[in-house]
């Protein structure tokens, strides 16, 4: 089965609540693991290699905290999967030629790289400033909704 991993799916919740709310200020990182749910065993290795890798910055002091270390419109979901990941391959044949005797003749080789591409652009065309509007909309849409109910009640 194919499975976007935990430790993918907390990476992407610690930058989406950065993105929707402190792009601009430093937030405790207990704050942004109280948020997002993710458990601080997982926040401090996820957040070292989201650092690593140039996408967050950590502030240390009273007022420090976690920091998007870009903009959100020039932070796309590949950089951070890969970040916590590493390159994206759908199947072993796919990370080097040799790793497969059959990559020449085999039909599933190319079918899996043609699906490869598509799941690549797709993450590189998806910004966090993009997933972002998408999740204020989601929040502005169940708010009317929500404000709707409550006026229409006796």
């Amino acid at each position: 089965m194919f499975q976007v991993t935990r430790r993918a799916d907390y990476a992407l919740r610690i930058m989406l609540d950065l993105g929707t709310w402190y792009e601009n200020q430093p937030l405790p990182t207990s704050k942004v693991a109280e948020r997002t749910g993710v458990p601080k065993a997982f926040m401090r290795k996820i957040v070292a290699e989201l650092s690593k890798t140039g996408l967050l910055q950590t502030q240390k002091g009273p007022n420090g905290g976690l920091l998007l270390e870009r903009p959100s419109d020039e932070i796309n979901m590949l950089e951070i999967l890969e970040a916590v990941e590493g390159p994206i391959h759908l199947n072993f044949c796919l990370i080097h030629e040799d790793n497969c005797p059959r990559h020449a003749t085999c039909p599933g080789h190319e079918f899996w790289k043609d699906l490869q591409d598509v799941v690549i652009t797709k993450m590189t065309n998806e910004t966090l400033a993009k997933m972002v509007a998408r999740g204020r909309e989601k929040t502005d849409k169940r708010n009317i909704t929500l404000d709707t109910l409550e006026n229409s009640l006796p």
